[in-house]
């Protein structure tokens, strides 16, 4: 039986994020939150539950995933949502991601992978980063909290990455460079 999931973050990011999970065995959306959209509006056939403050009164178990690119904006929703003990962060990797040493990898809650994706090996990724397509990370590379890489990024070994940091599609990082 699938694990239901609410997406907050109903724009483009989160209608990319709701395909890549229709895609996994062990989710299905159940609906999206978001603080910019209407309640009981329809998106990608799913409702939209409510804002934030709906998620921060739930009193049952509940799996979220942060569907925001802006890093500061995606911290801030977190912190707001974390009040809530009932709340979990699950990370979400597409069943087209290669992680080609996933032993010596270590992913954070509230990651997300998405398809095309080529993690080698000794690497750590953050909580809540966002890997978009046909992103690359080499060996002993470290991706912390809140980051966002966007769609073609191509990241060298022993690349560090700091909290908080927007990566933007096509950059190319070369070895041993921290940001």
């Amino acid at each position: 039986m699938k694990k239901p999931l609410i997406i907050f973050g109903a724009g483009g990011l989160g209608r990319e994020i709701k395909s890549m999970v229709d895609a996994l065995d062990e989710w299905t959306v159940t609906g999206f939150c978001d603080d910019n959209m209407q309640t009981g509006s329809i998106v990608m056939n799913v409702p939209v539950l409510g804002n934030c403050a709906y998620l921060q009164s739930r009193n049952t178990s509940t799996y979220v995933t942060v569907a925001i690119g802006n890093p500061q904006q995606k911290a801030q929703v977190v912190a707001s949502l974390m009040i809530n003990r009932f709340i979990s962060f699950p990370a979400i990797v597409h069943p087209r991601a290669i992680l080609s040493d996933p032993s010596s990898i270590n992913i954070g809650a509230g990651t997300i992978i998405t398809a095309g994706c080529i993690l080698t090996t000794a690497i750590s990724i953050g909580e809540h980063v966002l890997l978009n397509l046909n992103t690359t990370i080499g060996h002993d590379s470290i991706i912390q909290d809140f980051t966002s890489v966007m769609p073609g990024v191509n990241i060298a070994g022993s690349v560090h990455i700091g909290e908080g940091v927007l990566i933007g599609s096509g950059a190319n990082i070369k070895n041993r460079v921290h940001i």
